[in-house]
């Protein structure tokens, strides 16, 4: 059985100086859409993360976004649909965002034009940006091992529930609220009480679980929450990030990490790209804590 894996590019599997590992993992990625003003770009198609970030910095106007389109999946499908035997389409949380149901809608026209074609699996991460990634690479990896679609998913929901816990902070509310991810009345508490908020993704859905005085402290609080949460020696953990413009930042709060937790895996520092970060901010990071993860 041989089965391929799809995304859509919110799983920012990119790292520094535009380069992404998609390409490493075998991993087909469908762009999703970021405009300014009336100029819609596709993300990394005709919109590198650094091109992003630059048009951000010369512009007061929010950003906005928009799935996959229904085509670009369908496309995607038929590239692959008389090569493989399934294909597992893999999508930032259907509660934040339409790239599930339009990956559905796209898997019915296929079906209908292709009936002899791949079986297609359509995956909702139930959460967002590289921790979506590494269930994608997770994914990807067991397809190689040579397993089938019907033993590769429910894998997904088992590491993806039990053995994977990610955080994150964000440098300015305005971005969640003005992206529609925050509610305005947790916007002006917020703001008001002047401290770094922390989130987790619950049920597929962004909540804030915690309210700090600091970043540093922010950092520390995200960290024991994720250990907590996996009650394992640190030896069996891998940390990674995902972060909006403060590479150089992640790095050191990388290193200061390890050193304070010895056994602790390093893994990698993902960029968010345009879609997330219109979302979240610059200065934004995320840590992800996983078990039973190896690139």
């Amino acid at each position: 059985m041989t089965v391929k894996i799809i995304c859509d590019t919110s799983a920012d599997l990119n790292l520094q100086n535009d380069e992404t590992i998609y390409e490493k993992y075998d991993i087909e990625w469908v762009p999703m859409q970021v405009m300014f003003g009336t100029e819609a770009y596709k993300e990394l198609e005709n919109l590198k993360t650094s091109e992003f970030y630059e048009k951000l910095s010369k512009t007061d106007e929010h950003p906005t976004t928009s799935q996959s389109t229904q085509a670009d999946l369908l496309a995607a499908y038929e590239k692959f649909g008389d090569k493989v035997d399934d294909i597992i389409s893999i999508h930032i949380s259907g509660e934040i965002s339409g790239a599930v149901s339009s990956a559905r809608m796209a898997k019915k026209m296929y079906e209908k034009q292709h009936p002899d074609g791949a079986k297609i699996h359509i995956f909702d991460s139930r959460t967002a940006s590289a921790n979506f990634g590494l269930i994608v690479i997770k994914a990807a990896i067991l397809a190689k091992e040579g397993l089938s679609a019907e033993e590769i998913v429910p894998k997904l929901d088992e590491w993806r529930t039990k053995d994977q816990s990610f955080y994150f902070t964000v440098k300015d509310l305005k971005w969640l609220f003005q992206g529609g991810r925050l509610s305005r009345t947790k916007y002006v508490l917020g703001s008001l009480l002047s401290k770094i908020p922390v989130f987790q993704m619950i049920d597929g859905k962004i909540v804030p679980v915690k309210s700090v005085s600091g970043k540093d402290v922010a950092i520390q609080t995200i960290i024991e929450m994720e250990m907590n949460d996996l009650q394992v020696d640190p030896s069996e953990l891998t940390l990674h990030f995902t972060q909006a413009q403060i590479y150089s930042e992640t790095k050191e709060i990388a290193a200061q990490l390890v050193e304070q937790y010895p056994g602790l895996k390093l893994g990698k520092i993902f960029s968010m790209g345009g879609v997330i970060a219109s979302h979240t901010g610059p200065g934004t990071i995320g840590i992800i804590l996983t078990k039973n993860f190896e690139y």
